[in-house]
């Protein structure tokens, strides 16, 4: 059952997506083992996550796939009955490689098959396509996949039935944030060959790395294959090639395996290695590094809060592949279940009206960018395709602007915190008899701020959320307007490569995001054309103006404290050699006023700094030149000889172009941020 803090999903939440591979033709004395681990899998899956919603991808092909999707109906139902509003929480989505009637023949046997008996090919197509009627029933989406070649499948297709399963293949290797393979664990041999699309290739090609751009002109091609995480469900399959292995049930459940583990079962039976953060800091790591020590412990006290509560909530202890499943899952999917979190908050929030309103606002100042001509709204096809990334971008825009005034204002205390710390000796000189008191009583309580202050802003892992918000609001702004013109191209292909340490969950929640419906091109001269026009009245509106004039003032400002500062130690000096200590309390006064001052003006100029004001508003200027030529560009092709055709594709051209430049820029901004991370540099 789901928790009690469990509610509906908001439409706005960023899912979590699980893919399942598998083979079709399963041992039938495996079958009620692979059930029960693969529903335990799931429970798992869900229940580390309890804030977002759960994709489960299955093509519902016989065997693995559909008796997936019946695991995955099955919780459905169970957290309707628990709490019908969490209902939706959990969703199968089913993506299918190629048109539903061609499919229906494929899982038939196919042409092959028609030939050899044509009776027994009708029967077998139309129980499958009844059986996959019926589960997909119960799914939320069933659509093709767009065509894309099939990049980084080592086995290469040599029908168009493999071409479309090797699509799939690459499809769920790139979109799916964790895949769950029901297979028998061999490698490829003489009497069981990878087959392009099939279960070992999906294995094999996730753990070994997706190429996700392998076209020979492409800056990226020599970019490091994306690695994934494989759960491994293990059956045997009702073929002579599993003779000899053992049965599911002995086999002892599911495993993880990560890089390129891609050998055989028992080479993944290795013990979990030390999961960061699990375990809590000793009493030296405290004495070593207190600040750090604190954030394990915080860490560490989370995963254990989680572990109760699903043991909880299953009404059992996890035995350790399930914490080590559970753990993966939640490591994976942190950072997406933390942004779902605060948007709920948001939602619940004293001011759930204004954060509403923010998010209508964030929809419709999109919408108006692509709107046509003589159209009320935007077309079926669009609206349906593009509703989910919209309301994601909507949900991460404003929480992107949140989190950055939620940032600001907590270091400008921490900056004071720190300014009180280092003026602490100067204070000492308003009582000559209690100053000592004063300073030690100043500084315990500014490091005492400054750090307590950091360890509030960390624990509640919003510490530097608004650079990563940023970067995937952009990402999704981008990749909804090439899918507008019927680009089919990934933005996480082109963006935010080199981050995958510090910002990776953001390319996932990207792929995460595109498991949509296809999204029908709208005319791509006018997507452009709105685009640049609404890019250009935002960098030449009233809100850069202000910006710049704010960031000009605190520049200022903060100069003339530091030269306060020194206008007061000059004073004080002065002072020293005309009249000696004749004036001491003026001089206690100036010598305060230069500690004060220079360390003020310093935490000033630092904010500044850490906001990166000067860097946003130098790529504001970039920004507008480059959409100042996009315009000069899309005039060209207006004004230009052709067809409609031809001018179509050049605008598509351009929109494609223009996407790629403006990522870039985007990903120079970012990299000038990732530098002013807030972070704890001693001890």
């Amino acid at each position: 059952m789901p928790p009690a803090d469990e509610g509906a999903p908001s439409p706005y939440a960023l899912p979590f997506v699980v893919a399942l591979t598998g083979h079709r033709d399963l041992h039938p004395d495996d079958v009620p083992v692979v059930a029960a681990q693969l529903f335990e899998a799931i429970e798992l899956i869900a229940a580390a996550l309890p804030h977002s919603p759960i994709h489960f991808l299955s093509a519902l092909a016989d065997g693995a796939d559909q008796l997936f999707a019946e695991q995955v109906l099955k919780l459905q139902r169970q957290c309707a009955l628990a709490a019908p509003q969490a209902r939706r929480r959990i969703e199968l989505i089913v993506p299918l490689p190629m048109p539903f009637d061609y499919y229906c023949v494929e899982q038939a046997g196919g042409a092959a098959a028609r030939q050899r008996d044509p009776l027994r090919f009708e029967a077998d197509r139309q129980a499958f396509a009844a059986r996959f009627l019926r589960y997909s029933a119960g799914a939320g989406q069933v659509f093709e996949i767009p065509k894309a070649p099939p990049a980084g499948v080592l086995a290469a297709p040599r029908t168009p039935a493999q071409a479309a399963y090797a699509q799939l293949t690459r499809y769920l290797g790139i979109h799916a944030q964790l895949l769950i393979a029901v297979w028998d664990g061999q490698g490829e041999t003489a009497r069981h060959p990878r087959r392009p699309g099939g279960t070992l290739d999906l294995v094999q090609t996730l753990l070994h790395g997706v190429e996700r751009s392998g076209h020979p002109r492409s800056s990226n091609r020599f970019a490091a294959p994306a690695h994934g995480t494989v759960l491994h469900v293990y059956s045997r399959r009702a073929q002579e090639s599993s003779a000899g292995l053992p049965s599911a049930q002995a086999a002892g459940g599911f495993r993880l395996a990560h890089g390129e583990q891609a050998g055989a079962i028992g080479h993944w039976d290795a013990p979990q290695p030390g999961w960061p953060g699990v375990r809590a800091p000793g009493a030296g790591q405290f004495l070593r590094s207190p600040v750090r020590a604190c954030e394990r412990w915080a860490a560490h006290r989370a995963w254990r809060a989680l572990v109760a509560r699903v043991e909880h909530r299953l009404g059992r202890r996890c035995a350790p592949r399930a914490l080590a499943v559970l753990y993966q899952v939640h490591a994976d999917g942190r950072e997406i279940d933390t942004l779902n979190l605060l948007h709920q908050r948001a939602l619940a929030g004293h001011d759930a009206a204004a954060y509403a309103d923010s998010l209508r606002a964030a929809g419709h100042g999109y919408l108006a960018s692509l709107a046509l001509p003589g159209v009320a709204a935007l077309p079926a096809g669009i609206g349906l395709g593009l509703g989910p990334l919209l309301r994601a971008f909507c949900a991460v825009d404003v929480l992107a602007e949140r989190s950055k005034r939620y940032w600001s204002y907590r270091w400008r205390l921490l900056a004071s915190a720190a300014v009180l710390a280092a003026s602490s000796s100067s204070l000492r000189l308003l009582s000559p008899a209690h100053g000592d008191l004063i300073e030690s009583m100043a500084f315990a309580a500014g490091a005492c701020g400054a750090v307590a202050i950091y360890l509030w802003v960390v624990l509640s892992r919003q510490r530097n959320a608004y650079l990563d918000y940023r970067a995937l609001a952009e990402g999704l702004r981008f990749q909804m307007y090439w899918l507008c013109a019927g680009e089919p191209a990934l933005v996480t292909d082109h963006y935010v490569q080199k981050y995958s340490g510090d910002i990776g969950w953001v390319r996932h929640a990207l792929d995460a995001c595109l498991v949509v419906h296809p999204v029908s091109g709208l005319p791509a001269r006018r997507v452009v054309q709105g685009w640049i026009a609404d890019q250009l009245a935002y960098l030449n509106g009233n809100g850069n103006r202000r910006r710049r004039r704010r960031h000009t003032r605190s520049v200022a400002i903060g100069n003339d404290l530091l030269l306060s500062g020194l206008l007061c130690a000059a004073a004080a000096l002065t002072l020293v050699l005309t009249s000696g200590r004749s004036y001491a309390s003026l001089l206690a006064l100036l010598l305060s006023g230069m500690k004060l001052a220079t360390g003020v003006g310093a935490a000033w100029l630092s904010l500044n700094n850490k906001m990166g004001h000067g860097e946003t508003l130098a790529q504001a200027d970039q920004l507008r030149g480059l959409y100042g030529r996009a315009r000069l560009a899309l005039e060209q092709i207006e004004a230009g000889e052709g067809s409609t055709a031809e001018k179509e594709r050049h605008a598509r051209d351009l929109l494609f172009a223009l996407g790629k430049a403006v990522l870039e820029e985007n990903a120079g901004w970012l990299a000038a941020h990732q530098q002013r991370r807030l972070s704890w540099h001693g001890k």
